[in-house]
């Protein structure tokens, strides 16, 4: 009985360190995929500012 309380108690305490892993990785490609949308918007800005469009709001 020991050893079967003992082999669910770490089991359950190896799923919790996964689950922060993959939390950890979802956050850093959410992070990426934001930057990269910010810099691509601050590009399109710039260069369509550069060729002399009118990007101002009415």
């Amino acid at each position: 009985m020991f050893f079967a309380i003992k082999w669910h108690y770490e089991r359950g305490k190896n799923g919790k360190e996964k689950q922060g892993t993959v939390a950890r990785a979802g956050g850093k490609v959410a992070a990426v995929f934001v930057l990269s949308l910010l810099g691509l918007s601050l590009l399109t800005f710039g260069l369509s500012t550069m060729l002399g469009l009118d990007l101002t709001f009415p």
